[in-house]
């Protein structure tokens, strides 16, 4: 006797702004109505309109292309340095 394998059912996710026959498409398409978010995306960065510094201001100034990288402790250069002593 085979046993069947239950029923998988899966609904595929609604493209947005592909028509009303789409099932989400019209005007707004999810968006809501007015405002920044609706118009087109606002950066990772973006904090809006601050009093007080924003992050970046608030960093160390730092020029190069790995200004976001952390930076490497003592300890973890130590670190690596013993590793790379160790397996020479």
């Amino acid at each position: 006797m085979e046993k069947s394998l239950p029923k998988v059912v899966t609904k595929r996710a609604k493209r947005l702004g592909r028509g009303y026959g789409s099932g989400k498409g019209g005007h707004t398409v999810g968006r809501g109505e007015k405002g920044q978010k609706t118009r087109n995306k606002i950066g990772v960065l973006f904090e809006g309109m601050k009093v007080k510094k924003s992050l970046l201001k608030r960093l160390p100034f730092r020029r190069g292309k790995g200004k976001f990288k952390p930076k490497l402790t003592r300890e973890a250069k130590l670190r690596r340095f013993k590793e790379k002593k160790k397996n020479a």
